[in-house]
């Protein structure tokens, strides 16, 4: 029976007062057993009383296998730890008869039982720096490009750095070293990762193996190297922080920049606004200052940067490229055939060949994207002119823009083999007097390898190439009389 507020007031009163419940049932008109159930305030007014059933004590045998369980996940990275629903499908193999709602909570009790603790850390200044990768987007030339950035933090000042590159490869683990340290001013006595395969050949933690390229990077620099524990995020907070920190200033939104250029400047502004107007909770100083303060404890650059390419040999193909994790490069004519050497960065590869530079190319963002420099096959093309007009190397090749604007405009039914001498005129012309003649060619709107010609010979001052335009002269007498207003022939 539920009362209302009155009626409990009074039941409560009366029985202070000393009457009977027999008497209050009486007086106030209600049964006995309502009295009873409210007189000595046992049950609050107004709430409903659900029956607590006890919870049967979790089996000693399923308790000891999800602790097993849990304990063993503890040596692995968090994202590959079991689930409770993983937990329970193994038990479920295991011939545990039991339901995953169930074993969903004793997992939670189990965690709640045993939970971690985690020791706090204090760092002196220019005692470390912490490092970590961070997975980002951002709008590249109109293209949701992922973006992998290296991260580093020094966990006394929190002063924070990023490189942007478009892998984790070692160039880009390497290159995000050189990156910071140049940045701080100086390197801290020793880095701290996260068992990094780019740093870690085999193990983790204590155990870990260091790589050889790593080992190279770490003596050039002169820090030492220590690896988290598995899943031990407590070991490097400062950094895990930092990532987020770099996701919310600078890739929300999602930026739009032409090239990793812009977007590795756009990332600098970022971290460095957030130096200058940031203060850590509960730390006297703001970050500039501690900062400021921290790189006087750094030790000193070596005086020649570490070189961070990737060098390993190839062979030129018939052709005129090299191939490098499935996009190809190409040379000029005459290293067909010859073995060359590639040094491979973030964002270029140089090939070399007998300690002479052939060419540079951009490194391509993804596989297949082939880099032909058109100028490399000219002499191929003038030699095999039924290829021209669908050549690779002027439909996609790599060249200027005037040169490409030619093309665009050149009106011709040979306009392929029209930009070929064009560009062959490279080979006796100054490279702007000749990119200035296909500008203004360009800018006729319809431009041909004679008219470039016309206008380089004006240029260079060499003998005038006069076009071939017939003029028909007209006798301007009769002009001139009427002019003077004459009327004799009125």
């Amino acid at each position: 029976m539920t009362i209302d507020t009155e009626l409990y007031r009074k039941i409560r009163w009366l029985f202070n007062e000393g009457h009977s419940k027999r008497r209050i049932a009486r007086m106030l008109n209600c049964s006995r057993k309502t009295v009873k159930k409210y007189c000595r305030g046992e049950v609050l007014h107004g709430s409903k009383q659900t029956p607590i059933q006890p919870e049967p004590p979790m089996p000693l045998s399923l308790e000891s296998e999800i602790l097993k369980m849990l304990q063993e996940d503890k040596e692995m990275p968090r994202k590959q730890r079991r689930s409770a629903k993983a937990i329970w499908l193994e038990l479920k193999k295991k011939g545990f008869q039991i339901g995953e709602s169930t074993t969903r909570r004793y997992v939670h009790d189990l965690i709640m039982k045993y939970p971690e603790a985690f020791v706090p850390l204090h760092f002196e200044p220019g005692e470390a720096m912490q490092v970590d990768w961070g997975d980002m987007k951002a709008w590249i030339d109109g293209v949701n490009t992922p973006v992998s950035a290296f991260v580093t933090i020094l966990p006394y000042s929190y002063g924070m750095h990023s490189s942007v590159f478009p892998d984790k490869q070692n160039a880009a683990f390497f290159t995000g070293h050189v990156n910071a340290f140049e940045f701080y001013g100086g390197v801290p006595k020793r880095c701290i990762y996260d068992n990094l395969r780019s740093a870690v050949a085999s193990g983790s933690g204590t155990t870990a193996v260091k790589q050889e390229e790593f080992m190279k990077l770490e003596a050039h620099y002169c820090f030492k190297s220590d690896f988290c524990n598995a899943a031990a995020g407590w070991e490097k907070g400062g950094i895990e922080n930092a990532v987020a920190i770099l996701r919310r200033i600078a890739f929300t939104p999602m930026p739009r920049v032409k090239d990793f250029a812009e977007l590795q400047r756009h990332v600098d502004a970022c971290c460095l606004e957030y130096i200058e107007t940031h203060k850590i909770r509960y730390r006297s100083n703001s970050i500039k200052a501690m900062l400021s303060e921290e790189r006087k404890y750094l030790s000193p650059l070596p005086l020649t940067p570490m070189d961070t390419a990737k060098t390993l040999t190839a062979l030129v193909g018939s052709d005129l490229t090299v191939l490098f994790e499935g996009t190809r490069y190409s040379v000029p004519l005459k290293y067909v055939g010859e073995r060359v050497t590639l040094k491979v960065s973030p964002f270029t590869l140089a090939i070399w060949h007998k300690g002479e530079e052939l060419h540079t190319h951009n490194k391509a963002l993804k596989k297949g994207d082939h880099q032909y420099v058109t100028d490399h096959y000219l002499e191929l093309m003038s030699r095999k002119p039924r290829s021209l007009m669908n050549a690779a190397p002027i439909k996609k090749g790599i060249m200027p823009d005037e040169f490409k604007e030619f093309l665009k405009h050149c009106r011709t039914e040979d306009k392929e083999a029209q930009l070929m001498q064009t560009m062959l005129l490279a080979r006796t012309v100054a490279p702007d007097d000749l990119l200035w003649a296909v500008e203004k060619a360009v800018q006729s709107g319809s431009p041909t390898y004679q008219l470039v010609t016309f206008f380089l010979g004006i240029s260079t001052g060499e003998t005038e190439i006069k076009p071939c335009i017939k003029i028909e002269h007209h006798d301007l007498k009769e002009y001139d009389r009427l002019v003077r207003g004459d009327k004799e022939h009125e």
